[in-house]
Formats: C-alpha cells, structure tokens, sequence
C-alpha cells in the first residue's frame, strides 16, 4: 500500500500487539494500540482511524461485541477481524455481522498488506 493509513489495533495479548504495530509500521502505517475494547472505544472517541484490526477472543467485550459497537457509531470505518480460533463458521458470523475482512492466525505480512489493500481500494470506490 502507498498511502499511510492510520490503524488501531486491538489484542489482549501484549506480545500480539507488538508484533501486529511492527508489521504494519514496517508497511508505512501509524499504529494505535489497544488491549481490549474498552480501551479501543475510548481511542475512537479521542483520534480518527482509518481501520481497525481486532482479535476475536478477548475478555470483556470481545471482537464481536467490539465489531457491534464501532458499526454502529462508526458506521464506515472498516474491521477486520483476526483470530487463531478460527473455523469457516466463525468467519461467516463476523462477516455478517458487519466484518470487513478476516484473518486467521498465524499470518503474514502479506496476508495483512493484501488484506488492507483490498479494503481500503473497495472503500475508495
């Protein structure tokens, strides 16, 4: 991707965080964390993102409900779900309730980049 988007990333797991802001800087993005969606909801309040990356399985409000509540006051701005618990099913279920995209654990950075490449592009149309 050439242009720098600006991302929130949402994971309970710290070290998946890291390794998440790390691929998608090392892509030219700016990267915002989060590590639930408590967290994520008051980052969308105070600064303007132009996706989300979230995990599915975390405690409190999971991926799921997180998805809910950013399309419901955001209602553009594009999600995309991650997880390592992931069945075609699962997949399904996101998307219908108003995913993006979907990427399943582990993945690369290719994965991601072509992932956010074709969001943003349907966006842009």
């Amino acid at each position: 991707m050439e242009d720098t988007r600006r991302i929130l990333v949402v994971d309970d797991q710290e070290s998946m965080r890291t390794l998440l802001r790390d691929m998608l800087e090392v892509i030219g993005h700016e990267v915002m964390l989060a590590d639930g969606g408590d967290q994520a909801l008051s980052a969308l309040k105070h600064n303007e993102f132009d996706l989300v990356l979230s995990d599915l399985n975390m405690p409190g409000m999971d991926g799921t409900a997180l998805l809910k509540a950013i399309k419901s006051t955001y209602t553009h701005l594009p999600v995309v779900i991650i997880t390592g618990y992931g069945t075609f099913h699962t997949e399904k279920r996101v998307m219908k309730e108003g995913a993006d995209g979907y990427i399943s654990k582990p993945c690369t950075l290719a994965k991601i980049e072509r992932t956010l490449a074709s969001i943003i592009s349907a966006k842009q149309r």
